[in-house]
């Protein structure tokens, strides 16, 4: 077979563009930090590696909905903990004023009182988280108590925390002030304590605030189990999104230190290949007529 300068040209073009080519994809390797960058590289590499991501991107949704949800119920929690507290001091109050002792004029500055943490648990029942209102079901951008009427319903906002997997991370006014029957407690007690009816806040007074401290109680127990189930989902999430970057590093992952070896490598092999081009392809005859 006859070589002639075309052929060597030809060859000479052909390995200066396959070492461009791989030059080419040792760089975008650099840049990306991928050693997959199409699928033609590695069809059945890309596939799981496109799978790995998606598992990626909802562990960092649902790890989110995680940090949100306990927001939530930290808000929850502290809204829970200020009733206590103010169902505690009635609670005291109403000891008092049940002792036979008291005068009206206590009565009345026991019952002033009273009147007042009513205010402020009417304030509780309107925490918001953000511009939200906890405690009134799915209808969050409503008061759910406003002077004296509850405008909620009983719907729950549930949280995705897994694949197929919803947590409920509000308690509703109906759970928290309703079925406990607070404001009905503390209305009689102000009405016992305006009669200076000492009998009557005695026997019917006390046992049912006590009822609504314990369904308030009971409220805030089911917060901090949630609470709880979070932290150990998070803790699993975490768990899992270091398992799945470290799959994706063996399918899709480089070695910096290595593609830049390789890099220098294959710059050397592209820079011979055109020095030894150079060399091969012979000069022609117009070479030596110029």
């Amino acid at each position: 077979m006859r070589i002639t300068n075309s052929v060597l040209t030809n060859n000479l073009k052909n390995n200066l563009s396959r070492n461009i080519r791989i030059l080419e994809r040792i760089q975008t390797q650099l840049s990306t930090g991928r050693r997959i960058n199409k699928p033609s590289e590695n069809p059945t590499g890309i596939v799981e590696s496109l799978r790995l991501s998606t598992r990626l991107r909802e562990n960092a949704m649902f790890q989110q909905n995680v940090e949100d949800a306990k927001s939530w119920l930290t808000t929850t929690d502290e809204a829970l903990a200020s009733l206590t507290t103010a169902l505690q001091r009635v609670y005291e109050l109403t000891v008092e004023g049940a002792n036979g002792t008291f005068d009206t004029e206590e009565r009345e500055a026991i019952c002033a009182e009273v009147k007042e943490i009513i205010n402020e648990i009417g304030v509780i029942a309107n925490t918001t988280h953000g511009d939200r209102y906890i405690f009134g079901g799915t209808n969050t951008m409503q008061k759910p108590y406003d002077a004296g009427v509850w405008q909620h319903n009983t719907k729950f906002i549930n949280y995705e925390i897994g694949v197929g997997v919803e947590i409920p991370i509000n308690l509703t006014a109906q759970e928290v002030f309703v079925d406990s029957g607070v404001f009905t407690a503390l209305q009689n007690i102000v009405t016992y304590l305006e009669n200076n009816d000492t009998q009557a806040l005695s026997e019917n007074a006390i046992g049912p605030l006590q009822d609504s401290i314990d369904q308030v109680l009971a409220c805030r127990s089911k917060v901090g189990a949630s609470v709880n189930r979070l932290e150990m989902t998070k803790a699993r999430l975490e768990e899992q999104e270091i398992n799945f970057s470290n799959l994706q590093a063996e399918v899709d992952g480089v070695d910096p230190a290595w593609v830049i070896m390789q890099l220098k490598e294959q710059e050397n092999v592209y820079r011979a290949s055109l020095s030894v081009g150079a060399r091969v392809i012979m000069p022609t005859l117009v070479d030596f007529l110029r």
